[in-house]
C-alpha cells in the first residue's frame, strides 16, 4: 500500500513537469540580430511543434508595416513570402502562432538588411577618368530595445527551464527518500 502511495505522489509532482512542454521558436531565416547582406525574398520560421492554422506573421521596420505576398504552414514551419524589395535597415518579425496544445506564443525576431547596392556606371562618350567610391557599410548597432527583447525572451524560457529542473529534482529527492523508507521495510 505505502508503494502505491509513493507511486502516487511521484506521479503527481510529475504532472506540472509535462504540463511545461511548450512550444518555441527552433530556428528562423534570418536569425535574431543577424545582418542580411542579400536580398530578401522570404522569411521561414522553424518551431518545436505543429502550427495549427490563424497563425500569424508580419515584417516591421520603423513604423511600416511590409505585406506578404502568400504565408505557408507545413508541419512545424511557417514561411512569408516578400512582395517587394525591401529597404536597407532595422527589421523586426513579428509572429503569434497556435500550437498543438492550443496556446498562442508569440515573439519577434530583430534583424538588419544591408544589402550592397551596386550603381551601373554611365556609358562615357569621352574618355573621362572619374573615381567611384566604394559604399561604406556600416556595423549593425544593436538598439536598447532589442537588447532587452532578447533578454525578456532568454529570461522567459530560462525561467521555465528553471522550473523544470526544479521540479525534476524535487521528483528525484521524494523518490529518493520513498525508495529508502521502503528498503528499510
Amino acid at each position: 500500500m505505502k508503494k502505491i502511495m509513493i507511486l502516487l505522489i511521484l506521479a503527481i509532482f510529475a504532472l506540472p513537469v509535462v504540463g511545461q512542454a511548450h512550444t518555441t521558436l527552433s530556428s528562423s531565416t534570418p536569425a535574431e540580430g543577424s545582418v542580411v547582406t542579400e536580398t530578401l525574398e522570404e522569411v521561414v520560421l522553424t518551431f518545436g511543434t505543429v502550427i495549427e492554422q490563424g497563425s500569424t506573421l508580419t515584417l516591421e521596420s520603423e513604423g511600416v508595416t511590409y505585406d506578404f505576398e502568400e504565408i505557408t504552414l507545413s508541419s512545424e514551419a511557417m514561411t512569408g513570402a516578400i512582395k517587394e524589395e525591401l529597404p536597407n535597415g532595422m527589421y523586426t518579425i513579428q509572429w503569434t502562432i497556435i500550437g498543438v496544445d492550443g496556446h498562442l506564443i508569440e515573439g519577434e525576431i530583430p534583424f538588419e538588411l544591408a544589402v550592397e547596392v551596386v550603381e551601373e556606371e554611365p556609358v562615357e562618350e569621352e574618355s573621362v577618368v572619374e573615381t567611384v567610391e566604394e559604399p561604406v557599410v556600416e556595423e549593425a548597432t544593436v538598439t536598447e530595445e532589442q537588447t532587452a527583447q532578447a533578454t525578456e525572451t532568454t529570461e522567459d524560457e530560462g525561467g521555465n527551464l528553471l522550473v523544470t529542473i526544479l521540479l525534476i529534482l524535487a521528483v528525484a529527492v521524494i523518490g529518493f527518500f520513498g525508495f529508502r523508507l521502503l528498503k528499510k521495510k
